[in-house]
């Protein structure tokens, strides 16, 4: 995939499109050498970096969020997506993941081990690694909490997609 990225670059134009192609594929790559780095740490709730997570057991608040239905339109409009196609942009990704882990704080490996039996995209690395990373118990000490109202707003700004997947746009 890199090979013909940069072959597409050379015999037409590098673009956004192509920078960010090539950028996830070494994000992927990342990841699948974390796993192997941390190995059963990647999976723990405490993470690689041995931090108190966030650890809910709220069932309920849980299988609101499977469902869509949480009251909060971008999320519950990102997990309709996810139900529906069983894909999901790295930015919905990222932010249903905050409102779980951080917002409700519930278990994150909930939340991962959801993603796994959802995603037709599922790769272990990235998926396992970018939930620690959310859920602040990863190997990026910065705090990863999402306010998922201003990112519906820059990234959803008249509705559509919160309107597309049966969520009501109100603020």
């Amino acid at each position: 995939m890199a090979a013909e990225i940069r072959r597409y670059e050379a015999e037409r134009v590098a673009n956004d499109s192509t920078y960010w192609m090539f950028f996830e594929l070494l994000w992927r790559d990342y990841f699948h050498f974390w796993v192997r780095r941390w190995q059963g740490r990647a999976f723990k709730a405490s993470g690689v970096l041995g931090r108190t997570p966030c650890g809910a057991q709220d069932r309920e608040a849980f299988l609101r969020w499977c469902q869509g239905s949480t009251g909060e339109p971008f999320i519950d409009a990102s997990m309709r997506e996810l139900s529906a196609t069983g894909q999901l942009s790295n930015r919905a990704r990222q932010n249903v993941a905050s409102w779980l882990a951080r917002s409700e704080g519930i278990d994150w490996r909930w939340g991962a081990a959801w993603f796994e039996s959802q995603l037709i995209d599922f790769d272990v690395g990235p998926n396992w690694g970018n939930w620690q990373y959310v859920a602040g118990v990863g190997n990026d000490p910065r705090n990863r909490i999402f306010d998922v109202r201003a990112q519906a707003q820059r990234y959803d700004e008249d509705g559509a997609y919160r309107a597309r997947w049966g969520a009501a746009t109100g603020a």
